[in-house]
This record gives structure tokens, sequence and C-alpha cells, in this order.
């Protein structure tokens, strides 16, 4: 009974009030780290969200600037760096990131955009951490066309070309009916600085015998016909009209061998473009309307396919390297 009596007493509210502003102290005491703990779970959470949202837009970026350099119009990369940066961080400055000026550096044809943000903390103020920077870094390289897939089968000499983009440079988006410059026994200066022979345009041969495309790459030899300028009749007016509004690839060849009345053989030296507008199918050759141009098309890059570097004449392909 006195034992009862001592622990009643023990037990009073005075005492269950003292034991209860202890255990305030101690959650007062916890909640420092508690809030650290919170700072690790949400904020670096969210870090590595804004940091793969910065990966996607640092990609978009270096394509963005590559791109207008292939085109000759990377006058001001970082402006386009910039468009294409708030374009495509848009989830991770919504969620409190501040978007920084990227960084631009242009070496030949590589460029290097660093992307990077200042995301403002949730939980993290509370340990005197208010924001943390996070940063991506992406690199673009535009090289000429190693590869060409000509959806007409069509190919034009060295001097050809040089004619043309003198009378239209590529930077003429002007619509105009295509004219011939050159005849096929024509004498001009090849790329090298000496004379070739066979300037003009000529007819190819084609993948198959019920396609109207040829597919060849720089340095190797395509089968030319100097004597017709028909085309096929699976070229038909169906495909020409799909091929309207689009960059035609044409193979450009710097020198020929062959027979004159055997098989002549044309070497590939690189790729022009023709943006397509319309045509016309007489009785002979077609005519065609549009301009030479500068693009980005796809295909292979530089020297996977091949034997000899490609010469820059308008059609680029454009590879992204993969980030760290």
């Amino acid at each position: 009974m006195r034992l009862t009596s001592r622990l009643l007493r023990r037990l009073t509210p005075t005492r269950l009030a003292d034991e209860r502003g202890a255990v305030a102290v101690m959650v007062a005491i916890m909640l420092v780290p508690l809030l650290g703990f919170a700072a690790i779970a949400v904020d670096v959470a969210s870090l590595y969200a804004d940091r793969e949202q910065l990966r996607n837009a640092a990609d978009s970026a270096a394509l963005a600037v590559a791109t207008d350099c292939a085109r000759g119009a990377c006058a001001n990369p970082v402006a386009t760096a910039t468009a294409a940066l708030t374009a495509n961080a848009g989830a991770a400055d919504a969620a409190g990131a501040t978007l920084r000026t990227p960084d631009v550096a242009l070496t030949g044809n590589t460029v290097t955009v660093t992307v990077s943000a200042d995301q403002a903390h949730w939980f993290a103020p509370v340990l005197g951490i208010d924001s943390t920077r996070v940063t991506a870094t992406a690199t673009a390289t535009w090289r000429a066309m190693s590869t060409g897939v000509a959806q007409l089968p069509l190919a034009i000499s060295w001097c050809e070309y040089k004619q043309q983009i003198a009378k239209y440079p590529l930077t003429s988006t002007v619509s105009r009916r295509l004219d011939w410059e050159l005849g096929w026994l024509s004498l001009c200066t090849g790329p090298t600085g000496g004379l070739i022979f066979g300037g003009g345009h000529a007819l190819t041969g084609t993948d198959t015998s019920t396609v109207c495309r040829a597919t060849s790459s720089v340095g190797q030899f395509i089968d030319i016909s100097i004597w017709s300028s028909v085309l096929p009749n699976r070229c038909s007016a169906t495909h020409l009209d799909s091929l309207i509004g689009s960059d035609l690839q044409i193979p450009v060849w710097d020198y020929v061998d062959g027979w004159l009345f055997g098989g002549i053989r044309a070497h590939v030296h690189g790729y022009a473009l023709f943006h397509l507008t319309g045509y016309q199918l007489t009785v002979g050759e077609p005519v065609f309307y549009g301009y030479f141009t500068r693009a980005v098309v796809a295909g292979a890059p530089t020297g996977s396919t091949g034997t000899a570097p490609a010469a820059d004449l308008g059609a680029t392909s454009i590879s992204l390297s993969p980030q760290g």
C-alpha cells in the first residue's frame, strides 16, 4: 500500500507535464536533421530531374547551333543556343530553376554548348544552402555528306555546279528554271585546279529496275548515260509530285572515265542540294524548277563510307556526341 502511494505521487500532473516538455525538447533537437534528410530526399531528387532536363536542352542547343552553321548562318550562336535552351528547359524553369546564358565554343566544324541553371531548394535553406548550380554540356559536329540517296537519277559535274551557284548563290531562295550551262564535251577547271573533261549533267543508274532512286558514296564511281536524258518510266509524275518542296541530293562528279561509246563512269566528289518547287515533263528532257541550297539532311557522317573526304557543296549531316 505504501509502494502504491509513492508511485501515484510520482505520476502527478506536474511530473507528467515535465515529461511532455522533455519530449518537445527532443523533437526540437531532431527537427534540424529531419529537415536535412528532407532536403536530401526532395532537393537532390529535384536536382537530378533538372539535370536531366538540362541535358536534353543542351543537346537541343548544340544541334540548333550546328544546324545554323551547316547552313552557313551561325553569326550569333549564343542567341541560337539561348533560344533552344529556353524552348527545351521549360520544366526546369517552371520548377524554380533560373536559367543562365549558355556558353558556346566553336572549333572548326564542332560546337560545344554548356548550359546551366541555379536551382532554388525547398528544404536545404535550413542548412544554409539556398540553391545549387546544375550544368550540362553537349557537343555537335557538322560535316559534308559522304553518302547520298538521290530520289532522281541525276548527277552533275563540278564545273556545272560552280556555274549554277555563280548565277544564283546558295543563299538565294528564288525559284527558277534549272537551265544547264555546260555541254557534255566541255573542258573546265576541276576542284584540284586541273582541266577535266565531261562538264554538264547526266542521268545515272538506279538502285533497282523498279525504283527511281540512286545510292552512292563519295570516292566511288557511278554509271552515267550521256546519250539519254529521258527519265525512266518508274520516275513517274506521281513520284515527282511527292518530291516537290524537298531538297534533292545530286551527286557531283570531279572526273569521268570509260569509253565514249561504252560504259562511262563518274567519280563522286560530293553532293549538292536542289530544292524542287516544280517540274514539266516534256517530249525530251524534263524541266525542273527550284534553287540550289544548303541544308542538313539525314545520312551517314563523313568517313563511314566511301574512300575520300567529302566536299562541302551544301549537303551536310550533323552528329551529336554522347554526353558523359
